[in-house]
C-alpha cells in the first residue's frame, strides 16, 4: 500500500519543510475539527495499565456498544484496526472476481481489491461527479461486488436513499454484493436519513464500512467495523484478520466513544457551519467548488496543479485528488476545521491564488 497518496502526512512534510510537525496546518486529513474528545482521551490514559494483558480477540464489550447504538445484532458486527484494514479483510476474505467501482472514489478501495486480485469495473461519473441511475446498467450477473462511498470522498456528495435503495435490489437481483462505506456520514446532517444499517437484517447482501477516526479525532488508534447479517461473509472477515485485531486501547477508546451519543450532534453542528462559511469564501476565489456534505470541500483550481506547494510554504497541506481515477491534476480536498484555521486557509488562498502566485 502506497501511504504518500494518502492525506494527513505531516511526518514526511515537516521533514520536506524544515519545522515542526506541530507547525503544519493539515487541510489533507478530514478529521473532526473539535479534536480529541476529552472523554475518549481520559479513556485512553486509563486504559493504559490495562496493556500488560492481550486485548479481547473479539472485542466483547465493544461490539455490545456497536450493537446497541446502530441497532443490528452483535453476531453481525465485525472490528478492526481501521477502516482500512477491513476493506483489506473485505478484498482478501471474500476475494470477489469483478467489482464496480464509481470513480472518482477513494483510493483504498482500489488498492485493496486489485492486491487480492480483483478486476475492477469503472463507472466514471459526469463532471458534475452525480451518481445516477444508469449505473443499475453496469450492475450485471457478471458483477461480484458493488462498492459505493457516502458521501463520496473525495467530492462530499451524497446519494439520494432512493437511488441507494434500488442500487441494493439490483445487487440482490444479480446475486452480488454490495459495500456501502459510511464513515463520514456521521459527520452530517441527517446522515441517519442516508444510512443503510436499517436494511442490514433484511439484505444479506449489503456490507456497511464504519470508522471512529473522523467522528472522534482518532486516526492514531486505528478503529473500525463492519456490519453484514450474512453469516459466510461475517466469518471470512474474522478469519482474514490477525488474532487480535483491536488494541486494548482503541477498544476502551471506542467504548468512550460510544458513551455521549450527545458529543456527535456538538461536531455535526460545528461542521454544518464552518461548511458554510468556507463555502461562501471560495466563491469569492477563481474556483469551481461542488457543493458537499461531509467535513471537507472538494473543488478544481482550473489549470493550476501546484496549489499544494504554494501553500506548504506557508506551512499548510492540502490534498491533492490527481490519484483518484477520472480526475485530473487540478482538482483538490481541504478539510473542515475551526474558524481560526479555516480563515488562515482562506487568507492564504486568497493571496497565493491572486497577488502571490509567483511567491
Amino acid at each position: 500500500m502506497n501511504n504518500t497518496q494518502h492525506g494527513g502526512n505531516i511526518y514526511k512534510k515537516a521533514k520536506e519543510l524544515g519545522i515542526p510537525e506541530n507547525q503544519i496546518l493539515d487541510f489533507s486529513a478530514n478529521i473532526n475539527p473539535l479534536g480529541l474528545p476529552d472523554h475518549v482521551r481520559e479513556a485512553m490514559i486509563g486504559a493504559v495499565d490495562g496493556t500488560v494483558n492481550y486485548p479481547d480477540p473479539d472485542c466483547q464489550e465493544l461490539v455490545a456498544a456497536i450493537s446497541r447504538t446502530d441497532k443490528v445484532r452483535e453476531e453481525d458486527i465485525v472490528c478492526g484496526n481501521g477502516g482500512a484494514d477491513m476493506l483489506y479483510r473485505l478484498a482478501y476474505g471474500l476475494k470477489p472476481g469483478k467489482v464496480l467501482l464509481p470513480v472518482p472514489s477513494f483510493a483504498e478501495y482500489e488498492e485493496a481489491l486489485e492486491a487480492a486480485g480483483s478486476e475492477l469495473i469503472y463507472y466514471r461519473m459526469d463532471r458534475d461527479f452525480r451518481i445516477r441511475e444508469d449505473i443499475l446498467d453496469a450492475i450485471n450477473e457478471g458483477i461480484d461486488l458493488v462498492v459505493l462511498c457516502n458521501p463520496n470522498n473525495p467530492t462530499g456528495l451524497l446519494v439520494e436513499r432512493e437511488l441507494t435503495g434500488q442500487i441494493l435490489k439490483k445487487v440482490k437481483e444479480v446475486g452480488a454484493r454490495f459495500l456501502m462505506d459510511e464513515c463520514f456520514l456521521d459527520i452530517c446532517r441527517r446522515g441517519e436519513d442516508y444510512s443503510m444499517i436499517p436494511l442490514v437484517r433484511d439484505y444479506p447482501q449489503l456490507i456497511i464500512l464504519k470508522s471512529f477516526t473522523k467522528m472522534y479525532a482518532i486516526p492514531g488508534v486505528r478503529l473500525g467495523y463492519m456490519i453484514c447479517s450474512d453469516p459466510e461473509v461475517t466469518k471470512a472477515l474474522r478469519y482474514a484478520g490477525q488474532a487480535w485485531p483491536v488494541s486494548y486501547i482503541a477498544q476502551k477508546a471506542g467504548l468512550a466513544a460510544l458513551s455521549r451519543p450527545d458529543y456527535r450532534q456538538s461536531v455535526i453542528d460545528l461542521v454544518e457551519e464552518e461548511l458554510e462559511y468556507m463555502k461562501e469564501e471560495l466563491k469569492k476565489l477563481p474556483l469551481e467548488f461542488y457543493d458537499g456534505a461531509a467535513n471537507y470541500i472538494f473543488f478544481r483550481a482550473p489549470g493550476i496543479t501546484d496549489l499544494d506547494r504554494r501553500l506548504e510554504r506557508r506551512g499548510i497541506l492540502i490534498r491533492n485528488c490527481s490519484n483518484y481515477v477520472n480526475l485530473g491534476q487540478d482538482y483538490w480536498r481541504i478539510a473542515v476545521k475551526t474558524r481560526e484555521e479555516n480563515q488562515t486557509l482562506i487568507r492564504a488562498l486568497t493571496d497565493v491564488l491572486t497577488d502571490g502566485q509567483q511567491m
